[in-house]
């Protein structure tokens, strides 16, 4: 890598990293003291209190990447004016857009970074967390992880789930049935327990019963120990997506949860495809506090820290008003979901190309 990339990159990563580590404390203290006397009560174990906050890392790292990305590039920027050195550069021949460069490979690293994330690890990571909370609010009570009578239909096939273990996804007296064309029943199976295992779902004392098209019983029902179902297309996750909060699921859960629920309400349909969009859209809010934060770091470097900092919060709060209007607007259903998803970031890309063009 060359000198002056490599320093300013360098002159990036130190505040960034030192903020997000700043932020992650704050974070977990403030949510310490709100949650210390549940522990205290619960008679919690310090490893427990570790496994909790490993679990809501994640979804942290997703909220507070972009303001820090953002004050990161004001340190750096308006120290790099500050003592000149910007000035310098161009000088020296160095065009604003090689010097801006490395600042916007962070942001599209950041990008990623929070949208790789948000589909993986958060969503699935904030679930178990309240889980976690929930089990020491109410005595330690192992039912917090069961969900009860969950019914599923897709491909043809009804599902009925007696109990659920989220834990490790285990089912207990699971009743499907296979239909045919019609919707009459071509295969009644019965399995005390269902185990997802390699990919597959395993079920164990199983009965199964197959129909004639007529509807008519087709001999007498077969009864086997253990059976893996490898025709079974069916997830531990479309199961989750079923008694998860929405707010819950990852964009392509959330997909999958609007194909499968037809009879779902025009105004809940559009509420979810809103939330759907703005979940998409979130990772790029770190491409747009970069592109926000060079120009302003930019120019207010002469004229200290601190009015670039309020400048350029106002405008990241500015930013998350117009989100929230925008989202209800489209849940309302006064515009479509995805533009209420999506207009902040559209708005604010189209003009931060302007503001660091103008630092020519």
């Amino acid at each position: 890598m060359k000198i002056l990339p490599k320093y300013l990159l360098k002159s990036l990563l130190f505040p960034l990293f030192y903020c997000l580590l700043g932020f992650t404390l704050l974070f977990i203290i403030n949510d310490l003291f709100d949650n210390f006397s549940d522990f205290l009560d619960s008679g919690i174990q310090p490893l427990e209190i570790l496994y909790y906050y490993t679990l809501i890392l994640p979804p942290v790292a997703v909220h507070i990447t972009p303001v820090c990305l953002l004050l990161a590039i004001l340190y750096s920027l308006s120290r790099l004016t500050r003592h000149s050195e910007i000035t310098a550069m161009r000088a020296g021949g160095v065009s604003i857009y090689r010097i801006v460069a490395p600042f916007i490979g962070i942001g599209i690293l950041a990008t990623l970074f929070v949208g790789v994330i948000n589909e993986t690890l958060a969503p699935d990571a904030a679930y178990r967390a309240e889980q976690f909370l929930e089990y020491q609010r109410q005595g330690r009570i192992e039912e917090i992880y069961y969900a009860s009578n969950i019914a599923l239909k897709r491909s043809g096939r009804d599902w009925f789930i007696e109990k659920l273990d989220t834990r490790d996804q285990s089912m207990y007296n699971v009743k499907l049935t296979q239909q045919n064309a019609d919707g009459s029943a071509a295969v009644k199976i019965q399995a005390e327990k269902a185990l997802w295992l390699d990919g597959r779902w395993w079920f164990m004392d199983l009965t199964i019963q197959r129909y004639h098209e007529n509807g008519y019983i087709n001999g007498p029902p077969e009864m086997i120990l253990q059976k893996e179902m490898r025709e079974l297309t069916e997830t531990p996750q479309n199961f989750m997506s079923e008694i998860k909060d929405t707010c819950y699921l990852s964009s392509f859960e959330m997909i999958d949860y609007l194909e499968a629920k037809r009879t779902l309400s025009e105004n809940t349909r559009a509420r979810l495809k809103v939330d759907l969009h703005s979940r998409l859209a979130a990772p790029l809010v770190c491409l747009i506090v970069t592109v926000i934060g060079i120009p302003i770091g930019a120019h207010t470097g002469r004229q200290g820290a601190l009015a670039g900092i309020m400048l350029a919060l106002a405008l990241f709060f500015g930013f998350y008003i117009l989100q929230l209007t925008s989202q209800s607007f489209g849940k309302q259903e006064y515009i479509v979901a995805w533009l209420g998803g999506w207009l902040p970031v559209m708005l604010f890309g189209i003009a931060s190309p302007f503001m660091i063009h103008r630092m020519r």
